[in-house]
């Protein structure tokens, strides 16, 4: 299964050695939701939250949707992954550029 088409679906990847996921952040109890992407890597053995913005969505569908056009962007060199390790970002990045077919 192509994996954007996976990620909607099924929430999550497993890709390398990472675990990416998507997810809904409600921390300050908004009314509306967050779409954020996290993800896990198993060299550092923390879960590590996606930093680029991510535009809000009306219904959680389209959150979703907001969140996979980023990892698209990402992984199509546009923009590279904001991560809280330098490290991490960059190996995130090599992994869905590959996803793509892009060096």
């Amino acid at each position: 299964m192509e994996w954007k088409k996976k990620l909607r679906e099924e929430g999550f990847i497993e890709v390398s050695d990472f675990r990416i996921e998507l997810s809904l952040d409600n921390t300050f109890l908004d009314i509306d939701y967050i779409p954020r992407v996290l993800v896990y890597s198993e060299k550092t053995g923390r879960w590590h939250v996606l930093r680029n913005p991510i535009p809000k969505g009306k219904t959680l569908e389209e959150c979703w949707n907001n969140a996979v056009k980023v990892l698209e962007s990402i992984a199509s060199g546009l923009e590279r992954p904001v991560l809280d390790d330098e490290e991490t970002s960059l190996r995130l990045w090599e992994v869905l550029k590959s996803l793509e077919g892009k060096p």
